[in-house]
């Protein structure tokens, strides 16, 4: 979980803070994903978490963010 220093509730008002802007936009540069997107949740089963990461490596962090999929997808 990464939250923002100055936000630390778990909740959806998570994606507003500038720390979650920065990460959804480039995380996926550095091998991480957001592992729980808002779009995804009948695929994941998990509801939206704007705070959930997990490092995937390079390669597939681009892979599932150029093509707008979650984990589960990647892996079908």
């Amino acid at each position: 979980d990464i939250v923002a220093q100055s936000y630390q509730i778990l909740d959806k008002k998570q994606e507003d803070t500038p720390e979650q802007r920065w990460l959804m936009e480039n995380s996926y540069k550095y091998g991480f994903i957001l592992r729980f997107p808002t779009d995804k949740s009948k695929i994941t089963g998990i509801n939206y978490e704007p705070w959930h990461y997990r490092y995937v490596g390079v390669d597939a962090a681009q892979e599932i963010y150029n093509e707008n999929i979650c984990l589960e997808e990647y892996f079908k």
